[in-house]
């Protein structure tokens, strides 16, 4: 149990936190997952869509707070242990939500780093974390923290919604009948560039599962749209998900989260299911659009560009497994 010493410690430690952060607000926007705002004033953007969630994450009990002390000064790690990921890998995920420090020391954060990461891990927990490029302090902090890097990834927008047109070739929504054929075609099209293909923490055939697994859970209710190919008797060789916009500093943000199509037999399928789905989220006001792929994706990156999305920032995935 903590005792009151101990609490009073940590509280007083978020609060500094917290300080700091307010402090250098207009310096971090690239924290914000809406940093492609670029016509947001800076500390705006990250107080309203950074800090102010992250407060309220830590008030909740949602996340979690980490404070090491060391010579240097002090790091601060936020984390969270997401139940679903832990049931269903079967080990103890942690994801590293946020890191902070009060020093210049990147040998130093990455020693606190590599201890937090030691300590909360134990004999097969897996840790990972999502890093702005521009935060060149921590990216170097981690080349001291047993950390591997895994992927790193280009996170893209789409805001030519006036543009969009209703779709011309033959779509429509996954049913859950198609599960069977959606699973094999997210295993046989696999990116072997995306972070759990790329992370030798995990098999190819527990890669592959989870592919499967997210696009059976889309199909069920966890992403808002799956549309498919809607040809007479064949079975859909492709898919697009998407969730529907929500509000985010008066501007309605929608995000794509799994695509695979089989082009072996019917090309240019991904573009097709794209301009259903930019349809579909216009019909529901969408101002803009993201989407993430990984600097090593050549293919997704011109499909994306070709369509008219615009590169919004990119990030470094590291991870950490015993």
């Amino acid at each position: 149990m903590m005792n009151t010493a101990d609490l009073h410690y940590q509280e007083k430690g978020i609060d500094d936190l917290f300080r700091l952060l307010e402090k250098k607000e207009a310096g971090m926007s690239y924290y914000s997952p809406y940093s492609f705002l670029r016509d947001t004033e800076p500390g705006k953007l990250c107080r309203e869509t950074f800090i102010a969630p992250l407060r309220a994450d830590i008030g909740s009990g949602k996340i979690s707070v980490s404070l090491h002390d060391n010579e240097a000064g002090r790091t601060w790690i936020v984390w969270r242990e997401p139940a679903w990921d832990s049931e269903y890998f079967r080990r103890r995920i942690i994801k590293i939500e946020f890191i902070m420090a009060d020093h210049d020391n990147a040998a130093s954060a990455g020693s606190a780093i590599k201890r937090f990461t030691e300590e909360i891990t134990g004999s097969e927990g897996y840790v990972s974390v999502t890093i702005p490029c521009e935060d060149l302090f921590l990216v170097r902090a981690m080349s001291h923290t047993g950390f591997r890097l895994v992927e790193t990834r280009l996170n893209y927008y789409f805001d030519s919604f006036d543009s969009a047109t209703a779709p011309s070739d033959p779509v429509r929504w996954a049913e859950r009948k198609d599960i069977p054929a959606l699973k094999d075609v997210a295993v046989r099209m696999r990116n072997r560039f995306d972070r759990v293909h790329a992370d030798p923490a995990f098999s190819p055939e527990t890669a592959d599962a989870y592919l499967g697994t997210f696009i059976e859970e889309s199909v069920k209710g966890f992403a808002d749209i799956v549309m498919v190919p809607d040809i007479s008797g064949v079975k859909p060789f492709g898919f697009l998900a998407a969730d529907f916009p929500v509000e985010v500093m008066g501007r309605r943000i929608a995000k794509l989260v799994l695509a695979a199509v089989d082009n072996s037999e019917y090309r240019g399928w991904l573009s097709k299911l794209l301009t259903a789905v930019i349809y579909q989220l216009k019909v529901k006001n969408t101002d803009i659009l993201t989407t993430i792929t990984q600097a090593s994706n050549r293919p997704a990156i011109r499909t994306w560009e070709k369509a008219g999305f615009k590169l919004g920032f990119v990030t470094h995935v590291y991870t950490y497994s015993r």
